[in-house]
């Protein structure tokens, strides 16, 4: 069986499914999860422009850490999610 090569961002594997992303490591405490809203066209292909950004807890009892927000533009939503999932794992 063939290996399936990960992206990584910044240490941080992203996995996506459908319109969703996750960011983050399945064994930590917190995962990052990114749900696209909104897609633009730039030439022939459908960018994420509104993305809504979820720091999920693995442990329903961390859930008071939890934290959400919507942004414009992937790279602003994906900056955003990697400082709360640090944060939120080694702050």
């Amino acid at each position: 069986m063939a290996e399936e090569k990960l992206l990584y961002y910044r240490g941080f594997p992203l996995i996506r499914s459908g319109d969703t992303i996750f960011y983050g490591s399945g064994g930590d405490e917190f995962a990052a999860r990114l749900t696209v809203k909104d897609t633009k066209k730039i030439a022939d292909a459908d960018v994420p422009n509104k993305i809504m950004v979820q720091l999920v807890p693995r442990n329903p009892a961390d859930a008071a850490k939890a934290r959400k927000g919507d942004f414009i533009g992937f790279y602003e939503a994906l900056d955003t999610a990697h400082v709360w999932l640090t944060e939120a794992l080694f702050g």
